[in-house]
This record gives C-alpha cells, sequence and structure tokens, in this order.
C-alpha cells in the first residue's frame, strides 16, 4: 500500500483552507444499506443525480458551477453555496480511495466511513464536527439542523443505491458508457480498483 502521507497528500492541501481547526466531534449516527459498497461509493462520486433526487441540496449549491477534481488516490466535487449574505461559500466533497468521504462546509464537517459487511449490505458511519458556540441552546440547534439535513440527503442516496443494487441483477442489464462531465470521479474508482486488484 501507498503511504497515508501520499494518499492523503492533496487532501490534506484542501482541507487546511477549511476553518476546521478547533472543531469537535458533535453527533455520530450509522445507517445499514442494502447495496454493495461500491454502489454507494459510486453514488457519491457522480454529480448529475442532485437535481433530480435531492431538491434541498440543490437548492443550496450552485449546481452550474459543480466540479469535479481528481488526484492521485482522491477527488474533490465542490461547489459554490447560494447564500443570502452574498458571501463567496463553498462546499467540499472529498473522497480518498476507498472508502473515506469528507464533507466540508462553512460551518461544520462530517466524515463518512463506507464499511462493506456483505456483497449486498453496507454500514456507512457518519460523524459530524463543529465548533463550539457561545451559547449551547445555538450549538445544539446548528446540530440538530445540520443532522437532520444530512438524514434527508441519506435517505434520498439509500432508496437510489438499493434500487441500483437490485437492478443489478435485472436480465437486461447491461454495462453503460461514463459521462465525461458527471462521471469522472467514479472513472478513477473503479481505476484505482482495477489498478489494486491487479495488484493483489
Amino acid at each position: 500500500a501507498p503511504p497515508l502521507a501520499e494518499v492523503f497528500g492533496d487532501v490534506t492541501a484542501r482541507v487546511r483552507h477549511a476553518r476546521m481547526e478547533g472543531m469537535r466531534l458533535a453527533a455520530r449516527k450509522d445507517w445499514y444499506i442494502d447495496c454493495n459498497w461500491k454502489v454507494y461509493v459510486d453514488n457519491y462520486l457522480e454529480g448529475y443525480h442532485i437535481p433530480y433526487a435531492h431538491p434541498s441540496l440543490n437548492r443550496a449549491i450552485d449546481y452550474a458551477e459543480y466540479r469535479t477534481e481528481i488526484f492521485r488516490y482522491s477527488s474533490i466535487q465542490h461547489s459554490p453555496l447560494k447564500t443570502l449574505n452574498g458571501e463567496q461559500d463553498a462546499a467540499q466533497y472529498f473522497w480518498v480511495f476507498p472508502n473515506l468521504m469528507i464533507n466540508v462546509y462553512p460551518d461544520n464537517f462530517s466524515t463518512n466511513l463506507i464499511i462493506p459487511l456483505t456483497p449486498e449490505r453496507t454500514l456507512t458511519v457518519f460523524e459530524w464536527y463543529f465548533n463550539d458556540a457561545d451559547n449551547a441552546d445555538v450549538q445544539e440547534e446548528r446540530v440538530r439542523r445540520t443532522v437532520a439535513w444530512s438524514d434527508e440527503i441519506q435517505e434520498e442516496d439509500i432508496k437510489l443505491c438499493e434500487a441500483v443494487q437490485r437492478n443489478l441483477h435485472s436480465r437486461t442489464y447491461t454495462r453503460g458508457r461514463y459521462s465525461v462531465k458527471r462521471e469522472n470521479g467514479v472513472h478513477h474508482f473503479h481505476g484505482l480498483l482495477s489498478e489494486q486488484l491487479k495488484r493483489d
């Protein structure tokens, strides 16, 4: 396996600008999903389903500016956020091969660890990190609203992933082509997976 510093190198450089210093664990949640872990990662890495499957997320980001950048062992999806105060904030979604996701927003970040349980069952472990607010009630409400919004998106993704898993068993299923604009992250993941399997 490559050195950890090499795997995280590009992510570490980008996260330095994300105001994450001093943030502490505020919430944790486990989700069990009836799909292969790679289906879940594929879903995370492509953005074309956002306008159709995630209405609240689509309202929060500037989807026309949604982009994916590829690095050696990771990728980042990023988009400007639609803010009411005119500030230039962005959402950043980091993926590190093979199964770690880091979601960075202006006032918090979360991690998703994707754990294969069986060929068709996956555990996703979500953890949310925040800076402490001056007021405990304000802090509790910030965490509650963020986790509730994340839960909404996760439930939408679970429906998609479980439907994909079922449809992989269809007799009419055939492989498709990658979307150059929206699936470069998926293509990158598949390439790394193939590279690792050949090495093993």
